[in-house]
């Protein structure tokens, strides 16, 4: 499972929010972002505040990895509060099982009583919980599969939907993906020749996204996005 993608690009977008964005306000795109987030329909040429087609492209892709992460928060904290529950009935517990038991609480309780609110702060936070909660399963994925902390986590996890929720998540990156492809196009049609002069790296980036095939790269590419704006 991609948490190392998720850490990437939640730290990516920490970052973008940080600088201000380029050519935005990051109160203007954080109210953007979450009024975007609690509506059913969400498109690339929706009116904005920043109303240029580069704009509209950036507001659009942060608000769908805002909802992915979102949807990752929700669905995630109850699948590790459920193997929480059942791992504290263990009845005897070393001081690495008990140290995981209480940071999978901790990410568990952050994450599930978050609510994104249309500001600044909202946002950061949603990405700050969301990087916490992939580096936590990150840091599960890659422990020794030998391990008898790795087969003790995975046996509660596996029994409380983890597998489910693994696949969901993957389904809808993929999606995600495609979904942003199609917002890209329909940004290119609306650019000016001069524009796609102005915009070559930014197009070029997109011809390479494209021809990826491997899914990994694919997304990993993707990552890349906010570095190739003008």
């Amino acid at each position: 499972m991609k948490y190392s993608l998720l850490f990437v690009v939640g730290a990516l977008l920490f970052v973008q929010f940080a600088h201000a964005l380029p050519h935005m306000k990051r109160e203007s795109v954080a109210v953007e972002i979450a009024q975007s987030h609690n509506s059913v329909h969400h498109s690339v040429d929706s009116s904005s505040e920043e109303d240029t087609p580069e704009a509209q492209l950036i507001v659009y892709t942060l608000a769908e990895i805002a909802k992915l992460a979102t949807w990752i928060l929700e669905r995630g904290s109850v699948v590790v509060k459920n193997t929480v529950k059942e791992l504290k009935e263990i009845p005897v517990k070393d001081e690495l099982l008990q140290a995981n038991i209480t940071r999978m609480s901790e990410v568990a309780k952050e994450s599930s009583e978050f609510t994104l609110t249309a500001d600044e702060e909202g946002v950061l936070k949603l990405l700050m919980y969301m990087v916490n909660f992939a580096t936590m399963m990150d840091d599960y994925e890659n422990m020794p599969a030998d391990s008898k902390l790795k087969h003790t986590l995975q046996t509660a996890l596996e029994n409380n939907g983890y597998a489910r929720f693994e696949s969901d998540f993957e389904e809808k990156v993929i999606q995600l993906a495609k979904d942003f492809d199609k917002a890209f196009g329909e940004y290119v049609k609306v650019l000016s020749p001069a524009e796609k002069v102005k915009q070559a790296k930014l197009l070029k980036w997109y011809d390479d996204f494209k021809a990826e095939t491997d899914e990994e790269k694919k997304l990993d590419k993707f990552g890349e996005f906010f570095d190739h704006l003008s």
